[in-house]
């Protein structure tokens, strides 16, 4: 019989070859925990705030015998896929890690506002709670020509407002022709952020958020935000993931925001 002894950068690449990737309704995210919650294995489980992470891990302090535990979730934890889903999501991550089974990273959906970790029985409950508060969110999704406006609690949309405005396409024959509609462009882009900021205001400003998620093009929302007084007032609950919008930015896209708001990312082994 042949045995294998690999190296500890070995097991590592290893494991990045046997990662695969999920996202995770709501739904599937709660049967997860629950099979977690069943479980009779024994876990590491780590919970890391946003800013924490991944530096978090190792300043981590436990018995010997979990360091190499500990350290296979380093290695993980540094990988480059996972790296840029963790700042993109900006929320923390929730890690069960079984030393001789299942290993999970979980990315959820809100902020994890503790660190923590527990050995024994999965831990749960602090990722079950992120999932079952009732939130307040206010979403924002703007294209050129068009945006979409709304406050849900919990699943519900409790307002909203769509719109769209008229700008000209870029002129491409060069010349004076080329620079007058250049500077029309221009003009039509600025007043239709004005009147989409004042949108923003009408709708957020009776409402208490727990958070604000823009989606549609990226370089907008720096123009946007200086004509909206809420989006000035309230960037401490703005949240950097960047929702898609396919098409124009309506009330459909409204709900397909909702849904890829409440979407985890976990990267199993």
């Amino acid at each position: 019989m042949l045995v294998l002894s690999l190296s500890a950068s070995e097991h590592t690449d290893v494991e990045r070859a046997l990662m695969e990737t999920e996202a995770l309704s709501k739904k599937k995210l709660h049967a997860l925990l629950d099979e977690l919650k069943t479980s009779r294995e024994e876990y590491l489980t780590l919970y890391v705030k946003p800013a924490c992470f991944p530096h978090y891990i190792s300043q981590v302090s436990l018995a010997d015998s979990y360091r190499p535990c500990l350290d296979e979730i380093g290695e993980s934890a540094k990988d480059r896929v996972v790296i840029q889903s963790a700042q993109k999501y900006g929320t923390g991550t929730a890690i069960f890690w079984q030393p001789n089974g299942k290993k999970y990273i979980v990315l959820p959906p809100f902020p994890i506002s503790e660190n923590m970790v527990s050995i024994g029985e999965p831990c749960v409950s602090p990722l079950c709670q992120i999932l079952e508060r009732e939130y307040a969110i206010g979403v924002v999704l703007v294209r050129w020509g068009s945006y979409a406006i709304g406050i849900f609690r919990d699943e519900s949309l409790i307002e909203s407002k769509v719109g769209t405005g008229y700008i000209h396409k870029e002129h491409k024959k060069g010349g004076s022709s080329q620079k007058r509609f250049a500077r029309r462009t221009e003009e039509q882009r600025k007043d239709f952020l004005r009147r989409v900021g004042n949108r923003v205001d009408e709708r957020f400003r009776n409402h208490t958020l727990d958070y604000i998620f823009f989606g549609g093009n990226r370089l907008i929302l720096k123009p946007l935000s200086a004509e909206s007084k809420c989006l000035q007032s309230q960037t401490s609950h703005l949240c950097g993931r960047l929702l898609n919008v396919r098409g124009y930015a309506d009330r459909q896209a409204l709900t397909s925001g909702l849904r890829e708001i409440n979407t985890s990312l976990a990267f199993c082994y």
